[in-house]
């Protein structure tokens, strides 16, 4: 009887190692989901904060406008479509999901161009059943009246990709959402929007000042880029591992030689 438990123990714990190896790890895992819910990864970016002066002077352009549209989200893929690669191989700038954001432009208040409509290009969105964001890019809503500090986009990785766009200087800060009562507001601040006319008209608005700041604004994103990179959890952490713990042939294995001394013992 002692030896008949004694090997049934050690079948079930072959048993159970086998379906654990049977089972896809982490390692194997890619973009796929078979529940509802999209995919989460959130990017964590740390940035500079600049002076209404600095978000003028580093400005290629400064518009106030409408959100017309906003456009469906793509990986910046030659083809728009998601990378052939397993979830946890993903890395971020070089993988990216970006949305463009159409603008209705009423007003130019630095360097105006032809075109009454902009396309600002932001990081994040979901795309099938995989979805990203970060904690620094603006979000916009249609209909929404904005005041935006814009750049050219400098980004190896989706500046060449579509048609002419810029990003928002400085991340969310270069975003003011308009009031009806005069108000501008980013989620870190409320000031009038006369203030920040203010400080725009009183902007030297020649390309000296934009030459002069493009070292800053490389080096605030290339500072921005590693501490992302040093605060990303690894992007397969969202999935749940399918291996059942500890079922590996190292704890089988000293399953079947712990139980051995006992039966003698008990013999």
């Amino acid at each position: 009887m002692k030896y008949g438990i004694f090997l049934v123990l050690v079948l079930s714990l072959l048993t159970l190692n086998a379906l654990a190896l049977s089972s896809p790890s982490n390692d194997n895992t890619e973009l796929e989901n078979n529940n509802n819910e999209p995919v989460g990864i959130n990017i964590c970016i740390d940035f500079i904060p600049y002076t209404h002066k600095e978000l003028s002077n580093y400005s290629d352009t400064i518009v106030i406008g409408t959100v017309k549209e906003m456009l469906p989200p793509r990986w910046n893929t030659a083809d728009g479509k998601q990378p052939n690669k397993l979830l946890h191989k993903l890395d971020y700038p070089d993988d990216i999901i970006y949305t463009d954001i159409v603008i209705s432009v009423d007003e130019y208040l630095k360097n105006p161009l032809s075109s009454e409509e902009l396309i600002v290009r932001v990081t994040g969105g979901t795309i099938g059943d995989f979805s990203m964001t970060t904690d620094a890019d603006p979000s916009f809503n249609a209909g929404e009246k904005v005041l935006l500090y814009l750049r050219k986009d400098a980004n190896p990785n989706t500046k060449d990709i579509g048609s002419e766009h810029f990003i928002v200087t400085d991340f969310y800060r270069g975003k003011y959402t308009l009031t009806e009562d005069g108000k501008a507001i980013t989620p870190d601040e409320t000031v009038t929007l006369e203030e920040l006319l203010s400080t725009i008209n009183q902007t030297d608005n020649n390309t000296n000042g934009t030459e002069a700041s493009d070292n800053k604004e490389t080096a605030n994103k290339e500072a921005a880029n590693k501490e992302t990179v040093g605060k990303q959890e690894g992007f397969g952490s969202t999935i749940q591992s399918k291996r059942i713990p500890f079922m590996s042939s190292f704890w089988v294995l000293a399953a079947v030689f712990g139980a051995v001394p006992i039966v003698r013992r008990r013999q």
